[in-house]
Formats: structure tokens, sequence, C-alpha cells
């Protein structure tokens, strides 16, 4: 491990692992002949949230940046102008979330007026990075207002359309929720995040409406195969959703794949002994085989090893979002923060953030080239599942409750109010 002379920074083979807020901070601000490593600047700007607030990092980068301008023995032709308006566009760029609170916003135009009085020719620059984070934040905004509508006629999806029309506009649908995750969200919904005036109630937003909608989808599946009255219908929906399950998960689409996994396991329909036993054979062993890969044994390794073959293989791959989660919360708790007995900031946990999510930046740039149908989207987005209640009197009408369980769970039902089926509350 190296050690810089003059500060607290701690390194090695080269990198950054440790240093104090001020070091950290020092090492990030650009100067006339100094611009911070682009690795450095998104692993800060991503981390920093967890020990500092940004708009603290903003001011003390503002301050050091007039300083070292009005150093009296900086050459008369030395600006630090272009590189701070080139740190703050990179900073806009990849983090426009930040700057929806007022007290960042504030601080950027300071920042921006230094650069065009300190050197004219920055002037249209800055004023195109104004306009580019207005769009960006109109973007940011437009984004967390999803529509509302009544929910749409029921579409005959097992009749009408083949599972892999289904399970391509299921990945037009999670592209669309995972684009709208914000890099900020993620650590906010680890609990760290220190900004001050940060509103709690919309700091992750973006990730509950993702997780509601995996939840949407699984209750939505349920729905579909509770629902026909006939058996032999409902046999077709069983393995209609088994065929789109696995079309999802061949065609790189692991979220919803889980998803309708989650629904056909629900115990309202793994209780419907008489439905599973008359399943076609081999659809039986495409959903198992799809299950294993799918298995959480040694931390979800045949996942991973999907997860990346398919990466190699498609355009836009959908990761198991629960697992990234996962995987983001285990460096939280396993990495500290602050190395023990000192004030020093552990960088190699920033490093580590970085590093994933830099995985999940690849994954929001997936571009989805399956066949889009808007209409069939919204049938799904809007469409009415029954409560956990009501799946179980679907259940209990398709097949009598035969063990005791099941019989108090039945009689504890028909004590309460009959549940049908409600609007989906995933927005």
């Amino acid at each position: 491990m190296e050690e810089d002379d003059e500060c607290s920074k701690q390194f090695e083979n080269g990198k950054l692992i440790a240093g104090s807020i001020n070091d950290l901070i020092g090492h990030l601000t650009p100067t006339s002949e100094y611009y911070p490593p682009e690795d450095y600047l998104f692993a800060f700007l991503l981390s920093c949230r967890i020990f500092v607030d940004p708009v603290e990092v903003l001011t003390q980068v503002l301050e050091r940046c007039q300083i070292e301008q009005a150093n009296p023995d900086l050459p008369e032709t030395a600006t630090v102008a272009p590189h701070l308006a080139l740190f703050l566009l990179q900073w806009v760029e990849t983090f426009p979330n930040d700057f929806i609170r007022q007290s960042m916003m504030d601080k950027l135009h300071e920042a921006l007026r230094f650069c065009k009085n300190l050197d004219p020719s920055c002037s249209r620059g800055c004023d195109r990075l104004i306009r580019l984070l207005d769009n960006r934040l109109v973007d940011v905004k437009s984004k967390k207002k999803v529509p509302k509508s009544d929910c749409l006629e029921k579409l005959d999806f097992v009749r009408d359309i083949k599972p892999e029309l289904i399970a391509a506009q299921l990945t037009h649908i999670e592209i669309d929720f995972l684009n709208n995750i914000s890099f900020g969200e993620i650590i906010s919904m680890l609990g760290k995040d220190v900004s001050k005036d940060k509103d709690p109630a919309t700091a992750w937003g973006n990730v509950e409406k993702y997780v509601n909608w995996f939840n949407h989808l699984s209750h939505f599946v349920a729905t579909e195969v509770l629902s026909p009255e006939l058996g032999a219908a409902r046999n077709l929906t069983m393995e209609y959703y088994m065929d789109t399950a696995v079309a999802c998960f061949s065609q790189g689409n692991f979220n919803s794949a889980m998803a309708i996994l989650a629904g056909l396991n629900q115990s309202s329909i793994t209780r419907l002994h008489k439905l599973r036993d008359k399943l076609d054979r081999s659809k039986v062993e495409h959903l198992q085989s799809l299950e294993k890969q799918m298995s959480p044994s040694e931390n979800f390794k045949t996942y991973r090893t999907a997860l990346r073959n398919a990466s190699e293989q498609h355009t836009c791959v959908i990761p198991f979002f629960t697992i990234l989660v996962k995987d983001i919360h285990t460096i939280n708790e396993i990495k500290k923060t602050r190395i023990d007995n000192t004030d020093l900031i552990n960088f190699e946990k920033c490093w580590e953030l970085a590093r994933h999510l830099e995985e999940f930046q690849k994954f929001q740039a997936g571009v989805c080239d399956l066949q889009a149908d808007g209409s069939l989207q919204d049938d799904i987005l809007k469409a009415e599942v029954l409560t956990e209640e009501g799946m179980y009197f679907s259940s209990y009408s398709i097949e009598e409750p035969v063990t005791e369980n099941d019989k108090k769970r039945y009689k504890a039902f028909l004590e309460k109010q009959p549940t049908t089926r409600t609007n989906s509350q995933f927005f």
C-alpha cells in the first residue's frame, strides 16, 4: 500500500483506496493542468452521497477552483474554466437527478457563472449544459408521471397471441422501468444517502415502482390461470404462461421469467393437483429446466452464467433485479464506509459499488429490437389482478380443500366478505 506524504490518501497499484473527505474531494477537483481520472470521477459521484452531501462536494470543488485561479503564481494564460466546465458537464450527463434539488441547481449556476466570467469562450458550452440539464430533468419528471386509466377490455392472450410476442412486450416494459432508475436512487435505497434536503418519499420511487411491477406481473399470471371456468381452458392457460416464461428466458429477459415463475408457483395454484397432473409433460420439463437455471443455489451460480451468456447474444438483456439489489446490499453491509478508528473513507467500497452499477448501466443502454405492440403492453400494465385472498377463493372454487390446513383457511375466508378483482396498484 502506498501513502501520499502530503495527505492521508492511500493508494494501491496507483489506485486511490482510502482518504479523508477533503482529500477525496481534492483528488476530484479539476485544475488548470489536472483532470480527475474518468473511473474515479464516476465512482466518487456515484458513492459520495453515502458519506457527504453532493451539494457540499460541488461547493468545495468550486471553492478550490476559485482559490487556484486567485493564486498569484498561476501563469496569466492558465485558467481552470475549461476543466471545471467539462467536470460539470460530466456530472450533469451521468447524474442529472442530483440537480432536481434547488440547492444543487443554485450551486451549479454559480459555478457556470464563474466559468463564463473567467473564460468567455466557455459561455456557449455552459449555456448548452443548462439546456441539456433542463431536457434531462423534464425526462426525469415525465418518467415519474405514469398515466393511469380504467382497465382495458380483457384480451384472450392464450387464443390470439403467441407466447414469444407476449414475452417481447414484457421486455419492452422491463427496459422502460429499468431506464427510469437512477444510480442515486439505488444508493438511496441502501438507506445511506446523507443529502440534507432530499425528499425521502421520492428518494428511490422508481426502484419501488419496478419492484411493484414484478409483483403485478406475478399476480397477473396467477389471475390468468385462475380465471377460466373450464378445466381444459385453465390447462391451456397454465401451459401458455409456462411457454411465455421459457420465451422470456430465451430472449434474455430474466426479470419477467422470474416473475412468471413466481406467479405459477403461487400457493393458490400449486395446491391445484388435478390441474398440474394434466399438464403437458414436455412443457413441465421445460419449466423445471428453467427453474433450475434460476435456482438460488450457490448464490445463483447458474443464473449468473446464463446472464453472462445472454449478454453476449442479445442487444437487450434484463437482469433479475432482485439479485442486482442483493449484490449492492451485500457490498454495503460487508464493506465499511469508514476505516476502523479513523476518519478515512474506505474508497475500495466505492470502487466496488461503481463496478456493479457500471454493469447496470450497460443493461440500461440495451436496445430492444423485438417487435413492439403498445396496445398489448397497455393490456398487461393496466390489467386487473386478483388479491391474494381473491386467488384463494378462485382456487377453492376450482378444487375443494382437502388437507386440514386448506379446510381451516377456507373456513376463515368464508367468514370474511369475498374479495374480487381489484385494480392493479403498482404505480
